[in-house]
């Protein structure tokens, strides 16, 4: 982010191509979008209203669980390979208790602490640049699998 970067009540703003990569994503496949990343201490509420203001693509449908304690990162070497795969963790979670409608999935971010078991679903992205072209395209090839 620059100085330049826009800001509103959120924070700043998405880079507006990753937000229309996101875009082409969601309309080729109808994904409907869980949020695992550390916007999710919003909560759904405020992520659902955030992405209706920001005029963002798709529908925001859930927020992964916060597996993460306040024990845990006090208690918990950071290089620990506990910590490792936290999202991936709170991925599954998710999946367990509302997956049953979900046929196919896509996790893209920028760290790759996903469970061995998830990385045919991944994309990973560039943390400076976001969601690219080549990205969305292999989400969309991810979500469109038979």
């Amino acid at each position: 982010m620059d100085r330049n970067t826009p800001r509103d009540k959120y924070g700043y703003a998405f880079d507006p191509k990753a937000v229309a990569n996101l875009g082409k994503v969601v309309e080729e496949t109808g994904a409907g979008i869980v949020i695992s990343s550390s916007w999710k201490c919003m909560g759904l509420s405020q992520m659902e209203d955030m992405w209706d203001e920001r005029n963002l693509p798709g529908n925001v449908v859930g927020i992964t669980p916060n597996s993460v304690s306040d024990e845990l990162l006090v208690d918990t070497d950071i290089d620990s390979m506990e910590l490792f795969h936290i999202r991936g963790e709170e991925i599954k979670e998710w999946l367990t208790k509302h997956g049953k409608h979900v046929s196919h999935y896509v996790i893209i971010d920028d760290m790759d602490n996903m469970l061995p078991e998830q990385q045919s679903h991944f994309v990973q992205t560039n943390p400076e640049v976001g969601i690219t072209v080549d990205d969305a395209n292999k989400a969309i090839v991810i979500l469109n699998k038979e």
